[in-house]
């Protein structure tokens, strides 16, 4: 009687993390850049991220800002400045997810997945790209509101402030890209988006003071990420203490940025 040995399958060496880590980097990098190359042959999503900021700037400035600014007793324009930018980088943020949504339901992703490269970088990417879009938009919305009065005590604060801003447009395009990655419907993720942008927009201190607002809604609209970066952002812009706001925004960013990135990326693997 013999004995037949089964051929032994060597064993599938996985790569360093270090490697691994530049695979994905590099990954990250080249779907950034094929979003970018988009952006630039359909310039139309180049504008839409830049004319919202300016459209609320001049809307509330102009049509509200003399009831407010007089009901509120503040420089109106100083306050309403920091407000937009947060606003505009959540606008912003909403093309991550119909973007996303709509590679997902047209077979674009079909052709990454089959592809050897990271998974998670296809979001990642998505949103890197949308950041930088969001960047040219907040520019522009700051160099109007520069011409309208608007003023900053220092440079410092006013690269702190911006960051934030920036992070705040990066954590909610992952959020965006959570709900399109789940849904996967175009649509129906446009109508998300806008069910909770309306909510965090207008029940914030980004175009009044929260002090205006009735006792049950204030705790809210204080303590949620708009009203924490827009909160930060003034401070910052006008040279007032603004480490207990900065320390809230920060935290809320790598908040949000850590659990919807998960959730994304789970939601993204699934057939």
């Amino acid at each position: 009687m013999t004995t037949t040995t089964a051929p032994q399958v060597p064993a599938i060496e996985r790569p360093a993390l270090g490697a691994r880590v530049r695979e994905t980097f590099g990954d990250v990098v080249a779907v950034t850049r094929r979003d970018l190359i988009r952006t630039a042959r359909m310039p139309e999503m180049l504008t839409f991220a830049v004319i919202m900021g300016v459209f609320f700037l001049l809307i509330f400035n102009y049509v509200y800002g003399g009831a407010i600014g007089a009901g509120s007793g503040v420089d109106y324009i100083q306050f309403l400045v920091p407000g937009v930018l947060v606003i505009t980088a959540l606008t912003g943020s909403q093309q991550t997810g119909m973007g996303l949504a709509v590679d997902l339901s047209g077979g674009v992703v079909d052709r990454f997945k089959s592809l050897p490269m990271s998974q998670g970088a296809v979001i990642a990417g998505r949103t890197v790209a949308d950041t930088v879009r969001n960047v040219a938009g907040l520019i522009l919305v700051i160099a109007l509101g520069i011409v309208l009065g608007f003023d900053v005590a220092s440079a410092a604060g006013a690269v702190v402030a911006l960051l934030l801003v920036v992070g705040l447009g990066f954590a909610f395009s992952w959020v965006n890209g959570a709900i399109a990655a789940k849904v996967r419907n175009p649509e129906m993720v446009s109508m998300l988006s806008m069910f909770w942008l309306f909510p965090l927009m207008l029940a914030s201190s980004a175009f009044v003071p929260t002090e205006q607002m009735p006792d049950w809604l204030r705790p809210f609209a204080d303590m949620q990420p708009v009203s924490v970066v827009s909160d930060a952002v003034r401070a910052l812009s006008t040279g007032n203490p603004a480490n207990g706001a900065v320390l809230g925004s920060v935290a809320w960013i790598a908040g949000l940025t850590a659990a919807s990135a998960i959730f994304a990326v789970r939601a993204y693997r699934r057939p």
